[in-house]
């Protein structure tokens, strides 16, 4: 269970010490693209860039044990919950502004690379659906919450293929996404679903009428002129709260999780806290944040 009060809150924080801090720094590698947003996970800083190795178009589940770059956060306290009270963030460029930062639970990806970017074509994903299990791995049971991106592990070559990807909704059945056009030329970490031309939608895939989220990625389809090069991750992600503005360079910026409204978002067992940042483009960008559950 949780806290019943702002009473029991502050006596669970103040005498059973049961609240803790977040840190985590990124460094673009390279000038984003405006109305773009962007995964911090691929890029270089506190937790390390992730390289999402697997084979290719083979699901890969994440937690907060995630080799290749996890933030700690008390580890698990079911049958307690745990809940972000606060967050900040901060940039530092050049020139841009505003920006927003959008804390995620990263539950898993898929990788494509090589044939499977530069070719058109159905591109079939393995994996097994999430179900209504106890395992972090089920952490949203049966998908509830969850949405989808496409985001870019190395940057992408010429042309802008159409890309549809098929799913399966909480119940195991079939919807498909809205279309959405990629870009090309995209930096490392840009969501090719994003931007702020036609058919593009942010940050995440539009889910089919009455569907509540995604328990299976089934296939991506890419139509038209493939990319000339590049790799992209399939992200299977739940929000973990509002993004957070950064009005200005150097500005640093808190929120408030505990007066606002939804309060407290929860962070649960197993959650891979990354971030997604929109950012105006021009200049590469720093980030700084830090939270406390």
């Amino acid at each position: 269970m949780g806290f019943t009060s702002h009473d029991d809150l502050l006596t669970k924080i103040t005498v059973d010490g049961q609240a803790g801090y977040i840190f985590a720094n990124k460094a673009l590698s390279a000038a984003q693209v405006a109305g773009t947003w962007t995964l911090m996970a691929g890029h270089a800083g506190s937790p390390p860039a992730a390289t999402f190795a697997t084979a290719d178009l083979t699901y890969v589940a994440t937690d907060d044990t995630w080799s290749e770059g996890a933030l700690y956060h008390g580890g698990d306290v079911s049958t307690a919950t745990k809940h972000m009270l606060n967050m900040g963030g901060m940039m530092v460029a050049a020139a841009g502004a505003p920006w927003l930062i959008m804390p995620i639970d990263l539950v898993g990806y898929v990788p494509l690379s090589g044939a499977n970017v530069t070719s058109t074509g159905t591109k079939t994903v393995t994996m097994t659906a999430i179900g209504a299990g106890a395992g972090t791995g089920d952490r949203y049971p049966n998908g509830t919450g969850l949405r989808l991106f496409v985001a870019c592990d190395t940057v992408m070559g010429a042309n802008a293929p159409t890309c549809i990807i098929n799913y399966l909704d909480t119940g195991g059945g079939a919807g498909a996404t809205t279309t959405f056009t990629s870009t090309a030329s995209l930096p490392v970490g840009a969501l090719l679903n994003t931007g702020a031309a036609a058919n593009k939608y942010n940050p995440f895939l539009p889910l089919a009428a009455g569907d509540t989220g995604v328990s299976d990625i089934v296939n991506l389809v890419w139509a038209g002129t493939a990319h000339a090069s590049g790799t992209v991750i399939i992200g299977l992600c739940a929000p973990l709260g509002p993004a957070i503005p950064v009005p200005a360079t150097g500005l640093y910026n808190k929120y408030d999780f505990a007066s606002a409204a939804p309060s407290y978002p929860r962070i649960r067992d197993g959650a891979n806290i990354q971030f997604l940042v929109f950012p105006d483009g021009r200049d590469n960008i720093r980030r700084h944040v830090h939270g406390r559950y």
